[in-house]
């Protein structure tokens, strides 16, 4: 029976309302690799609810009041308790994770709550002196600098005493040293929802993080075809160029956080080992990111529209997800470039990217084949860490902080412990740094604030603490200190209008302070002003159940947030900086060290004939490093978006180091299918090797030592010789291939030392520019 077109169209319509909703899920999961995010935020609410109701059953039933018959007194004591249990929960949802294995992080979380019991019998004894009280908290907030040192465990130490210190200068307004049996009792509670948190919440799913990142990677590879899709069809626009960019970026980031979670014996989908679940995603990260960049250059080309066309519809059917149309159009695209009436109106150079571009979607679709047919096991079923057999073990090239990949703290740790050029810069441990700028920008909030209010001034304190909290370098704390501030006044608006709707019903608050929580902290990657205004909205909540709320201490919160984050702004600037063209140079050098290695791989597995099919470790080395320095221009970028410089560096800077990172992608690619070069030609491909990596040497020690009369050497026209000496036909051999990409690499490098401000030479003639 045939279908009327009455009946068909609401098939039709619920096709497409569930190809929306899968499109947008599809988006959802890939703007949060892991769902960590997610994870995070889902797991604090919970600990907050949980910890509320306990401390509101504890204050019900043991009565732990310190001032009897004063309504206004019993508020402030439940409150006290409250936020007490609030902020034992909160830091150990962000210290849990850093902890590498569950006894180390229960053990660490039991440690918080006795760090803020010590830092608060400190500031209830002192609350009386309050010039040395307000020293210790100068000192305890700088100490928390001093013990970045130790790790996750001084993080721990180091946020307990000084929050602790915090709440027991204002608790002595309430009691004395007498009520800290229920101050422990109220902070034990708050201890064990985070630590049962952590252990029903958080650990199990961790097991979970490499099918979870599988989904992210996929979604975000989905991303990359559709903006390859955008780029061929606004050729030569700056916007889907950018966008394009990033979304390979963010494709590289979730490849790397998989191989560190497949380094902590995670489930796998069944009968494979986590070498194996690399392999295939290396190769697809791979051979999509090398399609996208062909993409791009063939959108400003002048190739014939049949073959454009076959270009966009295989990043259509990337981004389905489906294999055997990439594979069909891969191929069709292959033998159409093999005519030679099409070739005869096709450039050269055009004619290479073509032909790689298939190559790269035909190698997608068949890992994406084998992708697709992996499943994973049930969780009950789950191999547990110490079942997996030693040869299994997978050792990756970075490890995640807190779930996520460590950014730019690495290299911010070496620039500060290294020497400078500048005689006035200092060399410095990271913990030493960030603690005496702690300790100075400290006692300028303090000053600052109590001679705004010295009721209020803990707000400046606060601000000046975040500032400094996941920050490395100057860069990040100025932006981090902005985005306090901004989210500050924003949370104040939302935060005052919530509280005029809301009013004195307290179930409706809690609402309010659980769904705000849960956004600042799920939106605090995108920008840490949702996190900002979420905390400002949570404390208008409580205070408007205290009937204290008013324009006047809204209007007092903005100024001593403005006053914190100042202070820290100004300390980091002018008190031992670690400024960011210091920062970028380092993370400039450790990229070229990794290029340098992978160019030398690349050229060994050539020279033997082994297709250079063991260059996955030294490819992501390379990667590592670049997503160091991309993140440790990153704030810098954002900030400044115009043309010119960031940070001490010049645009064109990234642009190189972005370029050489792309092509050295290439190389990687087109190494695999390259077979030896040997006798006079492999001789001259070995002294070309030697002057590349000793150029970029070169380049490496002037990023150190900022010496004059430094020069780059370039080598792009040794390895042309060694290509002329070849007996291939034709330039789309793999041979020919490696060899320019090994011209390409030269040439981005060359860039970059220009805007390092060397001199840059051929090999063979005087000196061409700078």
């Amino acid at each position: 029976m045939s279908h009327t077109p009455a009946a068909s169209a609401p098939r039709t319509a619920e096709r497409r309302t569930r190809q929306r909703v899968d499109e947008w899920l599809n988006r959802f999961v890939a703007s949060d690799p892991g769902l960590t995010r997610l994870r995070t935020a889902v797991q604090t609410v919970v600990s907050v609810a949980a910890v509320i109701g306990a401390e509101w059953i504890f204050v019900q039933f043991a009565h732990p009041l310190m001032v009897s018959g004063d309504s206004a007194a019993v508020a402030a004591e439940n409150r006290a308790a409250g936020v007490m249990g609030m902020m034992v929960v909160m830091v150990s949802n962000f210290a849990g994770p850093m902890f590498t294995t569950v006894r180390d992080g229960v053990v660490g979380l039991a440690l918080l709550p006795c760090a803020m019991f010590v830092g608060v019998v400190a500031g209830l004894a002192l609350a009386d002196v309050r010039v040395v009280a307000l020293l210790v908290m100068i000192a305890t907030l700088g100490g928390a600098g001093f013990l970045r040192r130790f790790g996750a465990w001084g993080f721990v130490l180091g946020q307990g005493l000084f929050m602790g210190n915090f709440l027991g200068f204002f608790l002595g307004r309430l009691t004395d040293v007498s009520g800290v049996g229920w101050i422990g009792a109220e902070l034990v509670i708050g201890g064990t929802v985070a630590i049962l948190a952590q252990l029903v919440l958080f650990y199990p799913s961790r097991w979970s993080a490499v099918k979870r990142l599988r989904s992210s990677f996929l979604g975000r590879a989905d991303g990359v075809a559709a903006a390859t899709v955008d780029v061929l069809d606004h050729p030569g626009s700056p916007r889907y160029r950018e966008r394009q960019h990033k979304k390979l970026v963010r494709l590289n980031e979730t490849a790397l956080m998989i191989d560190a979670q497949l380094a902590e014996n995670p489930r796998l989908p069944i009968g494979t080992t986590a070498a194996e679940i690399h392999r295939h995603v290396f190769a697809a990260e791979l051979a999509l990111a090398n399609a996208a960049r062909f993409a791009r250059s063939i959108a400003v080309s002048d190739t014939p529209d049949s073959v454009t066309r076959l270009v966009r519809d295989s990043m259509v059917a990337i981004e389905h997800r489906a294999p055997e149309p990439v594979d069909r159009i891969g191929r069709t695209l292959r033998e159409a470039l093999r005519d030679d009436e099409i070739r005869s109106g096709i450039d050269d150079d055009v004619l290479v990217v073509l032909h790689r571009f298939a190559t790269s979607v035909i190698d997608y679709a068949r890992v994406l084949a084998a992708i697709s047919r992996q499943r994973f096991e049930s969780y009950l079923k789950r191999v547990r860490s110490h079942e997996v057999a030693e040869q299994d073990r997978f050792s990756a090239s970075v490890s995640l902080v807190s779930g996520w990949l460590p950014g730019s703290s690495t290299v911010s740790a070496t620039a500060s412990k290294e020497k400078a050029a500048q005689a006035m810069t200092a060399r410095l441990d990271p913990s030493v740094r960030s603690g005496i700028q702690m300790t100075v920008a400290a006692s300028i909030s303090v000053v600052a604030g109590v001679l705004i209010s010295s009721d209020r001034f803990y707000w400046a304190v606060l601000a000046t603490f975040v500032t400094f909290m996941g920050a490395n370098n100057a860069a990040e704390q100025v932006r981090k200190g902005a985005f306090r501030v901004i989210g500050t006044i924003l949370g104040v608006i939302v935060g005052a209008l919530l509280a005029e709707a809301v009013g004195q019903n307290v179930p409706v608050s809690i609402a309010v302070i659980l769904v705000s929580l849960f956004l600042g902290i799920y939106l605090m990657r995108i920008s840490y002003a949702f996190f900002a205004m979420s905390i400002t909205i949570l404390v208008a909540q409580l205070y408007v159940q205290l009937a204290e709320l008013s324009a006047e201490l809204l209007e007092m919160r903005v100024l001593e947030t403005v006053v914190g984050a100042a202070a820290a702004v100004a300390t980091v600037i002018f008190v031992l900086p670690l400024r960011t063209s210091r920062v970028v140079r380092v993370a400039t050098r450790e990229f070229l060290s990794a290029l340098s290695a992978l160019i030398a791989a690349t050229v060994r597995g050539v020279r033997d004939g082994d297709g250079g099919h063991r260059l996955e470790t030294a490819s992501r080395e390379v990667d590592v490093a670049f997503q160091a320095l991309e993140s440790a221009t990153s704030p810098s970028r954002a900030m400044l978006r115009v043309p010119g410089t960031f940070g001490g560096v010049t645009q064109q800077w990234w642009s190189a180091a972005n370029a050489a990172h792309s092509y050295a992608r290439d190389l990687v690619a087109d190494a695999r299918w390259c077979t030896g070069i040997d006798g006079e030609a492999g001789a001259r491909l070995d002294s070309a090797t030697a002057a590349m990596t000793d150029s970029i040497a070169e380049l490496s020690d002037s990023l150190s030592e900022h010496r004059s009369m430094r020069v780059y050497t370039r080598s792009a026209s040794l390895f042309e010789r060694v290509a002329a000496d070849l007996d291939d036909h034709g330039r789309l051999t793999p041979r020919q291939l490696v060899l320019r990409d090994l011209q390409l690499i030269d040439g981005a490098v060359a860039a970059l030392a220009v805007s390092a401000e060397l001199q840059v030479r051929a090999v063979d003639t005087a000196v061409t520019g700078r």
